[in-house]
Parts: C-alpha cells; sequence; structure tokens
C-alpha cells in the first residue's frame, strides 16, 4: 500500500529501487521481479504513489508504484501484479481526440482528466490517471493492463485474500457518505472547480486488516477535522466516520503522517490502540504534531516512528516532544503470532513482545532505552555482588531479555534478565551477580545493553577503576536516574531512593 517519493525527478536513487530490494528480501531473492497479488495506492499524491512517466515525456521520468510495475523493456523494475487497487479520482477522457492521455504542464495543465471525485489536483494526479486509464497498448501500461480495479462508490467493494484467517476491509474511500463543514455538500464528487475544495488527502482509501483477535487500521492521509488551510482547500473530518466502522483496534497507523489535523482524540479514543505507527520522514511540515503524540499517550499506546526526529517544531512553534517514542530511523517490522493472540514490534533497538488487545490501549513495552544503571556493589563481604536499574519515565518498561554486562568483549559473560520481568514507572529492580563478576580492582564497565544476534546496543553505562578492594561499599548516581557520583560511597541503598549528594 503506497510507494512514495521525495521528488517528483528522482529516479536513479529512487525510493521504488529501495522498496523492491526490501520485496526481494521478504521473497528470499537477490535480484529480478516479484509477483504482487495485490498494489493499492492510499491516494494521489507524490509521497504515496510517486510520479508517474508519461509516453510524452522527453526526459527520464518515472518512479514510485509506475518505476515498481512498470517492464523493465520501458524502463521500469519489472514487477508484476495481480490487482492494482485505486481510488475513483476520475478517467483519462481524450479532450482533442488524439488518441493520446496529453497531462500538460503545471502552469498549463491538458483537460483530460473526468473528475469523479476530487478537490484539488496536481500533476501527480493527472500522471497516475493517463497511466492507469490512458490508452489501451500503450507499452508502460503492460503490467497493469486489465489489472486496474478502481474502487468507485456505487460498487460493493472487495475483500482481499490475503491467506487463511486474515479479513481485509476497505472501510473507507472517496469521502463516500462524509459531509463537508456545511453539512449538506458531500466530500465525494468533482470540487476541482470549487473555490476551496477538499484535500486530495480527504478521498484516500481506509483499510482494517484483522487476524483472529488481531486488527490494524490504516487510512492514508484522511483528516480528522473541520477547517481551511491557507493554501486555499478544506479538512474534513473523514476519521469519525471511519471510528465508527472499525472500533476498538490493535495497532493504528497515523493518518497523515502524524499532521496535526489528523489522528484525533475522538478518533484514537475509539480505536484505542495498544500501539500507534508515525510514517513520518524528514520534513518542514511540523509532522508530528505534539497533539497527535499527546493523542496515543493519552491511551497508553506505545508509539513508533519511522524517523526520529521528522520534524523538530510542530505547527504551533514548540520543539516536538519525542520522549518515550521508539525507534530513531529505519524499518518497522510488525509480526503476529500463528493466531494473532500475541505480536512482536522490531525496531531498531530491539523487539517489543504484546499480548493482543483491541481497545485495551495500554502498550505495555515501555522504553527499555530510556534506563538507567543506578547503582552497583562490586565487592561485598558477604551475600552476592549487585547491579540497580532505575526507570526514569512515566511507563512501567518490560526490560525481558536485555542483559546486564562487564567490559566488552573480555571478562564475564552476559547476564540476561528474566523473562517478565518489569520495571515500574519510577522503580527499581537489582539482579544479583554472584561473589566474582564485576572486578574488585583496576578498570571495569557496568552496562545495560540489548544483544540481537553478535549486535549489542549499549543503553547505559558506567566506567569505575579501583587500586584496592572496597568492600561493602558503592557507587552510585546524585539522586535517581542524576550524574555519576565518581567517589566510592558506604550509603548504600539497593532498590530505594539514592543519596541526594555525593561522598
Amino acid at each position: 500500500m503506497d510507494l512514495g517519493e521525495t521528488a517528483w525527478n528522482s529516479t536513479t536513487s529512487s525510493k521504488a529501487k529501495d522498496v523492491a530490494q526490501k520485496i526481494r528480501g521478504i521473497c528470499g531473492i537477490s535480484s529480478g521481479p516479484v509477483h504482487l497479488d495485490y498494489v493499492m495506492a492510499s491516494h494521489h499524491h507524490l509521497d504515496h504513489i510517486g510520479y508517474a512517466g508519461n509516453p510524452n515525456d522527453t526526459d527520464d521520468i518515472g518512479n514510485g508504484i509506475y518505476e515498481l510495475l512498470t517492464p523493465a523493456t520501458e524502463g521500469g523494475l519489472g514487477f508484476t501484479v495481480g490487482t492494482l487497487y485505486d481510488r475513483d479520482g476520475g478517467v483519462w477522457t481524450d479532450a482533442n481526440g488524439d488518441a493520446d492521455c496529453d497531462i500538460g504542464t503545471s502552469s498549463n495543465p491538458a483537460p483530460e482528466v473526468d473528475w469523479h471525485n476530487a478537490g484539488t489536483t496536481s500533476q501527480t494526479a493527472r500522471r497516475w490517471n493517463c497511466w492507469l486509464y490512458g490508452p489501451a497498448g500503450q507499452a508502460d501500461r503492460a503490467h497493469i493492463e486489465g489489472k486496474v480495479d478502481q474502487l468507485t462508490n456505487t460498487e460493493t467493494w472487495p475483500t482481499l485474500d490475503l491467506g487463511t484467517g486474515v479479513t481485509t476491509t476497505i472501510v473507507q474511500v472517496n469521502g463516500k457518505d462524509v459531509m463537508q463543514a456545511d453539512g449538506t455538500t458531500p466530500v465525494s464528487g468533482d470540487h476541482t472547480a470549487a473555490t476551496t475544495p477538499p484535500s486530495e488527502n480527504d478521498y484516500s482509501i481506509a483499510l482494517d486488516i484483522q487476524y483472529g483477535v488481531f486488527s490494524y487500521v490504516t487510512a492514508g492521509d484522511n483528516d480528522g477535522e473541520y477547517d481551511t488551510s491557507s493554501f486555499g482547500y478544506t479538512y474534513n473530518d473523514i476519521e469519525s466516520h471511519i471510528a465508527e466502522q472499525v472500533g476498538a483496534t490493535t495497532v493504528a497507523r497515523a493518518n497523515h503522517h502524524g499532521s496535526t489535523h489528523s489522528s484525533s482524540s475522538t478518533y484514537l479514543n475509539t480505536l484505542n490502540p495498544q500501539v500507534g505507527v508515525i510514517s513520518c520522514g524528514n520534513n518542514s511540515y511540523g509532522h508530528p504534531a505534539n497533539r497527535v503524540l499527546d493523542a496515543f499517550r493519552n491511551v497508553s499506546a506505545d508509539i513508533y516512528l519511522t524517523n526520529n526526529p521528522c520534524d523538530d517544531t510542530d505547527p504551533t512553534g514548540a520543539p516536538i516532544d519525542y520522549s518515550g517514542t521508539f525507534n530513531n530511523n529505519g524499518d518497522i517490522v510488525l509480526q503476529t503470532s500463528g493466531t494473532g493472540d500475541s505480536y512482536d514490534v522490531t525496531y531498531d533497538s530491539g523487539t517489543n513482545s504484546y499480548t493482543t488487545g483491541n481497545g485495551s490501549g495500554g502498550g505495555s513495552g515501555g522504553d527499555p532505552s530510556q534506563v538507567k544503571v543506578n547503582e552497583f556493589l562490586m565487592a561485598p563481604s558477604t551475600n552476592q555482588e549487585w547491579v540497580e536499574l532505575y526507570n526514569p519515565t512515566a511507563d512501567d518498561v518490560d526490560v525481558s531479555g536485555h542483559y546486564i554486562d562487564d567490559l566488552a568483549a573480555s571478562g564475564s559473560s552476559p547476564q540476561q534478565i528474566p523473562s517478565g520481568t518489569v520495571i515500574p514507572a519510577g522503580g527499581y529492580w537489582v539482579m544479583e551477580l554472584g561473589t566474582a563478576y564485576l572486578n574488585n580492582t583496576g578498570t571495569e564497565d557496568v552496562r545495560f545493553l540489548e544483544i540481537v544476534g553478535e549486535v549489542e546496543t549499549v543503553y547505559d553505562s558506567y566506567t569505575y577503576s579501583l587500586s584496592s578492594s572496597e568492600y561493602d561499599q558503592v557507587f552510585h548516581r546524585v539522586g535517581d536516574g542524576g550524574s555519576w557520583c565518581d567517589t566510592i560511597s558506604s550509603n548504600v541503598t539497593q532498590g530505594t531512593a539514592n543519596p541526594s549528594t555525593c561522598p
């Protein structure tokens, strides 16, 4: 669903090439095209579908979904498709009778699209329409000829077959059954000549995917409020209609990249997801807005980002608060169990595991990367050595499967934290290490880390050096989570608040 680009003329380093390689990796092949059962375009914006080529182009143009599905002989990647789903924006009409789908220019667009459900328009949309609905036999259409299913408002929308036990329902497209702010004018229909037309975003396809008790909702760039943009188009509350259709869900993708006009509190309170995913790249639009991040936090959802930071400042001018979010950059992989009653979310720093709950909110993973090594005892005269971890966040943090270790690539083996270990918000957890784990003298590290395969990600560490054994004394921070005291201390506070001063 979607394959956007950052620029209309990116061809040598297009996102299409990146996504193609990801698909090959999933399918276990190193090169060449792949057959896809379904491809879906949520709506007709460059950052969702890319920029289609046209036979009248004199330059090398064509990326996004166009590049993916165009035959290699025509400069594409040669992937094939069973069905290409498109919203009903319009179709080609041969206005000048030349049997050729003309696009014109941005300043003088050709009148060769018969708009059906549209407000704002663009050359991106015109090119897309020419590719999908242009003259039969066009060489770059060979892999999609007869494969396009345009989702109209008069048909019963199809259910996608994604395998046994999976139900995929199209719950919204074309702004169907939603009125504009006046309460009487439909969002659907041709509004391209209106003074303030609806945004193209509000015609996006929305999907509800269910597998057992697990559910996932994604709805393109649909908006969740009524407002008018300074650029001369309107925002419309499509989200309320979607929320009525889907109700509670497990995972929700934020609409419109976390725009302040989308992912309304009403929408997220209805869906009440455990996990929210925000697909936002480096941008200057204030995505994701603090209001959206807070709306996810208010239902206790864990928040995963495809990029951090996406923007630095939200539309109010305030710095965007990314605290407690997961993933700094790259892929987010969500994988259910064989029955859908549990699922894992893998991101750049590890994996969080969840028991599926629809409408339960309360993502239970927390952010292990925020946990601090807070205090430790390396030379007990009796009992065991220990390391205390402190959770400075406002959420419980599951540290199951993470590790306590000493010097990297030397010394003792990493000690894995047992399954089911959750450090409460503002709380402590202590691991006992036996009697000969940490060095009494010399230089030593105490590390809290994630180990995936052979790759270590260190979340917190402290290095100390002692010339003689200091029995029954500790190193600790100033208060909980504060700066380290570099002086050994006899004020032992295992599992409780640290002293507010150093020795």
